[in-house]
């Protein structure tokens, strides 16, 4: 089994600054061999810091097809869309909004469509809840146990959140780990002591949806982590 790598950094300006270079390599690697490099980022707060950093990071964007790991079900232009956030932050990037129908539920057909040419992706990097969430993927969501089965069909799913706006779009943890890179970014010691109980499999910590995403076996997890 391929396990996580935690690395911790003493501030988040030099987390996401290795983040950013750690990224930036990836996508050139893939980029010298295809004629494009699919990258997935999360929305939220994790991003916010690391967007301008991958932004002067030397790159042909152009050929970079970006996406979000996953979307709120609002508008795109809704200061709460995680693609309207990394459309902003990169925006020489080829950025493919989830919404691609009428409905939550046409559109996660749609995207998984879309996506299929995008595989594997060149990077997928997440973000972590401190419930242990990842992507809209949540604990105790309709539908969970299914969507982090890392041996099912890559998918998007439709997910459901604790907090409005609930109605969500995700990638299943199948879809998420069909990547050549897989990064975890993760703020503050709330977060440190989940992960640090995570990389220990203690028996409660399984019921978290980022312990499947650790131990999934298919995909070795750098964690990015700082205070």
């Amino acid at each position: 089994m391929n396990s996580p790598l935690l690395l911790s950094f003493p501030g988040r300006e030099d987390c996401v600054s290795q983040l950013a270079v750690d990224l930036a390599a990836q996508l050139r690697q893939a980029l010298a061999t295809q004629a494009r490099a699919s990258l997935l980022l999360p929305g939220g707060s994790s991003p916010q810091t690391l967007l301008p950093q991958l932004r002067e990071q030397t790159l042909d964007w152009a050929r970079v097809y970006l996406s979000p790991t996953d979307e709120r079900w609002v508008p795109s232009d809704d200061p709460q869309s995680n693609w309207r956030l990394l459309q902003a932050g990169l925006p020489q990037a080829a950025s493919l909004d989830p919404r691609q129908a009428a409905t939550a539920e046409a559109a996660v057909s749609a995207w998984t469509r879309q996506l299929a040419d995008w595989r594997p992706f060149a990077a997928v990097l997440l973000g972590m809840g401190e419930d242990g969430h990842f992507a809209s993927l949540f604990p105790e969501m309709l539908g969970l146990a299914a969507a982090l089965d890392p041996q099912a069909v890559p998918a998007a799913v439709l997910g459901l959140a604790p907090s409005e706006p609930r109605q969500r779009l995700s990638l299943n943890l199948a879809m998420l780990c069909d990547s050549a890179w897989l990064g975890l970014l993760a703020f503050g010691e709330g977060k440190r002591r989940l992960l640090d109980a995570v990389l220990a499999d203690q028996p409660h910590s399984r019921a978290w949806p980022v312990h499947a995403l650790a131990w999934q076996g298919r995909q070795s997890l750098r964690i990015y982590w700082a205070p």
